[in-house]
């Protein structure tokens, strides 16, 4: 076993959950004034509450009867089931949230002033639900995966099965989608909201605020193609996933917009203006370039992309049950470069950190976070590439040189 082997197995899992768990409560504490808002690691009945309200939400989500939408079949021969209501259940959750708003007016501030102890609440159900994920899946696995046994702590980290069910629903969809972004999005308004009745309208705020808003729309309008990435395909149920979806994902991608609450925005109107123009075009182009995929996919790569044919190189690969094969798309943005929409993501971060300038780096930590992930992530997505695909993945990347800035990485 070489020094990298040593590196992921036995040293990188431990620090990082250790480091990341510890993260949540410091976000919390960094944000606004720890003296004024008392918290405890195990939460209080009022964030068990909030926790508990959304948790059962999204379980009512995927409960309720509806169109469903069949994932790509795994290479063991499962195919996942996921249910194809997510528009709805985010533009009806937004309405509720602001029906709550208008019944009882203080909510927006005490959600703020609860914070620390919603995420505590978080953390905890978190871990507790990654221990139960590593147990079932290691004792009442529901596929008939064959997976190489790892360090214990790894295997916590990673998780255990790609596609494990929760009390009949799959819970990446759970953690992920119905859980971990709409939280993202309530705690977001919540936050704008709180920052009005504390400091007055805020143009900054409010487009931050939308920004997020557009971008989440986007991801719930656009949530059955999320089940073709590799997300979704390759990484298992585990810490890394479910952990950071549930309490991560609400702690630090909605940083900015807690910060703004004690630290309001200097920004002027013109410049928020400027920046959510910037914003919209980063969604624009992240969009197409999802779109893109997704179209190639729909019609077997018999299509035109920017008005010509569209050309893709013919990848093969070994299933459980025979050979396989891929088309790996070298047309449109994905001929120029290989993570493009990694790019207009970073882009659009940044904008809704923006609104933060003036009132130092703490504004931008979700920007500086996301550039550190998705680079990290784009070179893990190719070793699963290469490990795919083979020698068609070489003839790919020789093809489209470039990951993230075209004629610089």
């Amino acid at each position: 076993m070489g020094p990298y082997d040593i590196l992921r197995y036995y040293i990188g899992p431990p620090c990082i959950i250790l480091g990341a768990t510890g993260s949540v409560q410091l976000l919390a504490w960094l944000g606004t004034d720890p003296s004024s808002i008392p918290w405890h690691v195990k939460g209080n009945g009022s964030a068990w509450l909030t926790v508990a309200v959304l948790l059962l939400w999204a379980f009512l989500s995927l409960w309720v009867p509806g169109k469903v939408f069949r994932g790509p079949q795994t290479p063991f021969g499962y195919t996942p089931i996921y249910k194809a209501n997510g528009l709805q259940f985010f533009l009806v959750s937004i309405a509720a949230y602001l029906a709550l708003i208008l019944v009882f007016p203080s909510l927006p501030i005490h959600l703020y002033r609860n914070f620390a102890n919603i995420l505590a609440s978080c953390n905890l159900l978190a871990m507790g639900l990654c221990v139960f994920l590593l147990i079932k899946g290691k004792r009442w696995p529901d596929s008939r995966e064959v997976v190489e046994p790892k360090p214990l702590l790894y295997e916590f980290y990673r998780g255990m099965e790609i596609h494990p069910q929760l009390l009949g629903v799959d819970v990446k969809q759970l953690t992920n989608c119905r859980f971990g972004l709409l939280a993202w999005e309530l705690l977001v308004l919540n936050f704008f909201f709180a920052g009005w009745q504390k400091n007055g309208f805020s143009s900054a705020h409010l487009v931050s605020a939308l920004l997020q808003t557009v971008y989440l729309a986007k991801f719930y309008w656009w949530e059955t193609g999320y089940f073709n990435t590799l997300d979704i395909i390759l990484d298992r149920a585990g810490y890394y996933i479910c952990w950071g979806c549930l309490a991560f994902v609400p702690s630090l991608y909605t940083f900015a917009s807690y910060y703004l609450v004690a630290n309001p925005p200097v920004m002027t109107i013109n410049g928020a203006v400027l920046t959510f123009l910037l914003g919209i075009l980063a969604i624009s182009l992240n969009y197409r370039v999802d779109w893109e995929k997704e179209y190639f996919k729909a019609n077997n790569g018999r299509c035109k992309l920017w008005w010509k044919p569209a050309t893709y190189i013919e990848a093969k690969y070994e299933a459980s049950n025979g050979i396989r094969s891929s088309k790996l798309l070298t047309a449109g943005f994905w001929g120029i470069g290989r993570h493009l929409n990694y790019t207009f993501e970073l882009l659009l971060a940044l904008s809704w950190c923006l609104p933060g300038l003036g009132c130092g780096l703490l504004p931008f930590i979700y920007f500086i976070f996301l550039t550190i992930l998705l680079v990290h992530r784009v070179f893990r997505d190719e070793e699963k590439c290469a490990a795919k695909y083979g020698s068609a993945w070489v003839t790919y990347c020789n093809q489209v040189p470039y990951r993230l800035l075209p004629g610089v990485f």
